[in-house]
Formats: C-alpha cells, structure tokens, sequence
C-alpha cells in the first residue's frame, strides 16, 4: 500500500488509480533514527578524501557537511528571514516550530529518536536513508548483506525512482501534513519548484564533490535508472501528488479553494508594468484576473504522453482544461476534474516504463520544444520545467551543438521578474530548428 494518503474522489478514480511506491517513507517509518554521528566515523563515512577500497567513497559525511545544503537546512532557521517568517505567522522560535521543522530537520517523534540523533543535524542521512536502526551495523558488510537486504531492514529506496520522487517531493512540494501554504509564501518563504533529474544531479555532484560514485560496481548492486526515466518519473509524480493534495485539501468554506500555493505564483505576482495575461487554450475558459493552477509538470506530461502514449494527449489536454476551469465553478468540480485528470496520468504511469521510453529521447525533446515554440511556456513555472527537461534532453541525447544553446535558454530565465515568453518561445524555436 502506498505511504502517500491518496484520498479516492470517487468509485472510478478507486478502481482506476494505481499506487505510487510501497516504501515506507524515513518520517513515518517504524525503526529509531540514530543520528548523523553514527555514520560520521573515518572508517564509515567521515573519511576526509575518498578512498577507492571498497564501493562507495566513504567521505560521504564530509561531502554533506561541507556542500550539501541539506546539512544546513535547520541552521537557516535561524536567519534573519526564518526569524521574520515565523514572526509573522506567529510560530514563535522557527527553530521549535513543527511546520517549519518538519521539512528543514529529520523531525521524527521523540521516542524514535536514538543517543545521538540531534534536530540540529538538519536533514541528515536518515532523513533520506530511512531510520538506520535495523541495518547499521550490517550494512557496509558488502560481502554478504545486498541491497535487498538493507531495503528489508528498513532502508529507503533511493535509486528506485519513484520511491526518490516521493521522498523529494515530500517537502519539495509537500503532503497532507507538511505543506508550503500561501500564507508562508506570503510571509516570506520562496517559492517552490523542483524536477527530479536536475535536482538529483545538482545534488549528487554539489561542490565537485560526488557524494556517490556512479560506477560499475555501484551499477551492480543497485538498478541505476536512465536520466529520462528519471526525469519522466518524478514529472508524472508530482503531477499526480499534485492532484492528490488538490483533491483532498481540507476546505472549511473560508477563503479559497484550492489553497492559494497551488496557484502559479506568477498568474498574480508580476510587474504591473509589463502585462503578459493573455489565455492559453489549456486554461479553459477563464479570463483577466482569474489565476491559475501551477500546471508545468502536467504541461510536460503532454510532451512524455506524445511519445509513450500518443492516445492519451487529446485526453490529457482536455482534462487539464476542464481543471482551469473548475477554478471558477465550485469545490466539487476541482474536486472531479482534479480525479480525471488523474485518472489519465495513471494510465501514462502505468505504462511508463524504462523500455517504453529508450530510443525515444529525440522524440521527447522535440514535442518539449515544438509545445514551447507554440507559446506554451508563457508562465514561468512552466517554463522552468521546460528548461530542465530540455537540459536533461540535450546532455543525455549528448549533442555538443544543442549543448552549446543551453546557456542562453538557462540565461533566460535567471531572474523570474524579467522572464519574456517570446524571448523564451523564440530560443525553443532556434533549439528545435
């Protein structure tokens, strides 16, 4: 069963939607967290240089400490910003306050917590490894404990692509019970974006410090996806996590619905010098002054659909309208459009698969950059997905003279207040001739 909360909207959607991962993710699962200086040891994970005799390079915690802002993530609790954000909200210290330590610490429950776990560690190691209480002192024991014996024990499944999409996006986007709202936003928190290749490469290679090394011995013991199965992974799951928390956000009849974040930032928060409102077909029938939702990964999901499922896109496209415009109708009809869409995205899912995506690498990239010249990227949101699907696209195709435009695409969207559509669609356009 799912560790997502997946809320069925209706009989159909029950018996349609198919489960996410099965792993149990490393805040709700059952084992003690024993902190990060249990791994932190010289002949663990704290060695100071790499070492090449055994598979992985054992300065995994130096590499965390000194270039992983994972490792920093509660110490910014404590800046003059968090300290202002919680101020307005009125939390008190960010540094004691659940919504905020929820996503910026390993913040389990008191009574799994072991000698040396400490909230000051910020998200550590088994933020995302999962508690190590089970397999700590047997996991280096590469000789006769595999991977599938660690998982057993309670590791997380990170090289499993749809089980790191979930815990990414579980504060990269957030659930039910953690959630970047509105009113944080408003108080000051950044926005939120995120796409799982990008972000696990910038991640894995932060500081020209690798903090695995991708090899083949590592390849041996661990089935390493491809970075468009990645890429196509985390698109459709959060797009699906999206609608999930769309569907079941609690309403209480008092502002509005869906929760302000779900919007695009940009559909309001804009120079009121240049105006770029114009309506996209996918937007439905709404009109000046009527926000909509953050949809980049269902935006891009057309493009995946187009060549895995090419049946699909007329569905898709249909259903994303008709969830535009259930913004201006009532609850019940987000609520509806939200689990057809949904309904679709499971059968892409489902038929998503490292096979059904080889050789179709070209074939992506020009439906990304065919939607984008068409002007579809018109919000930045999107935009930004479409740049990093490009990226992804263009290093793994591995063309030097496409590789060669990326800075400009990049250079186009550095700063979201003097973002330009055309200028954008326009760069699309030359990539894609």
């Amino acid at each position: 069963m799912s560790t997502i909360n997946r809320r069925m909207f209706s009989l159909a959607l029950l018996l349609a939607a198919a489960p996410l991962s099965a792993a149990e993710l490393p805040a709700t699962d059952s084992n003690k967290h024993l902190g990060v200086a249990t791994c932190a040891a010289s002949q663990c994970h704290g060695s100071a240089i790499p070492r090449d005799s055994t598979g992985v390079l054992q300065n995994e915690y130096v590499t965390w400490t000194q270039a992983d802002p994972h490792s920093k993530a509660y110490e910014i609790l404590s800046n003059e910003q968090s300290r202002r954000i919680a101020a307005r909200l009125g939390l008190g210290n960010a540094r004691e306050a659940t919504q905020c330590l929820d996503c910026h610490t390993d913040n389990v429950p008191a009574a799994r917590r072991g000698e040396k776990f400490q909230l000051a560690d910020g998200v550590g190691c088994e933020a995302c490894h999962g508690g190590a209480e089970q397999w700590l002192a047997s996991h280096y024991n590469t000789g006769s404990v595999t991977h599938a014996n660690n998982l057993a024990a309670g590791m997380y499944p990170t090289n499993a692509a749809v089980a790191r999409a979930e815990l990414c996006l579980s504060c990269h986007l957030g659930t039910e019970n953690k959630f970047a709202t509105h009113r944080m936003m408003a108080a000051g928190h950044p926005r939120l974006a995120f796409e799982l290749d990008t972000f696990t490469e910038l991640w894995r290679t932060l500081g020209r410090q690798p903090h695995f090394r991708d090899d083949a011995e590592y390849r041996q013991r661990k089935e390493v996806p491809s970075h468009s199965f990645t890429w196509a992974t985390g698109l459709v799951t959060e797009a699906r996590l999206r609608l999930d928390l769309i569907g079941s956000h609690h309403f209480d009849g008092i502002g509005m619905f869906p929760e302000l974040a779900f919007f695009d930032c940009h559909a309001c928060h804009r120079s009121m010098k240049t105006v770029q409102w114009q309506r996209l077909p996918r937007h439905g029938n709404g009109g000046p002054g009527l926000p909509f939702i953050n949809d980049g990964t269902f935006v891009m999901s057309l493009a995946l659909a187009s060549a895995i499922q090419p049946d699909t896109v007329d569905e898709l496209q249909s259903a994303l309208r008709s969830l535009h415009a259930a913004g201006a109708e009532s609850v019940e009809s987000i609520r509806a459009a939200a689990a057809d869409l949904d309904s679709i995205l499971g059968r892409l899912d489902r038929a998503l698969t490292p096979a059904a995506l080889r050789g179709h690498e070209l074939q992506l990239l020009a439906a990304v950059l065919e939607i984008g010249a068409e002007g579809n990227y018109l919000d930045y949101a999107s935009a930004e997905q479409a740049f990093m699907a490009v990226q992804m696209l263009v290093l793994e195709i591995d063309d030097p003279e496409l590789e060669s435009q990326l800075e400009a695409l990049g250079n186009s969207l550095n700063d979201d207040e003097r973002y330009r559509p055309a200028q954008f669609a326009r760069l699309l356009a030359e990539l894609r001739d």
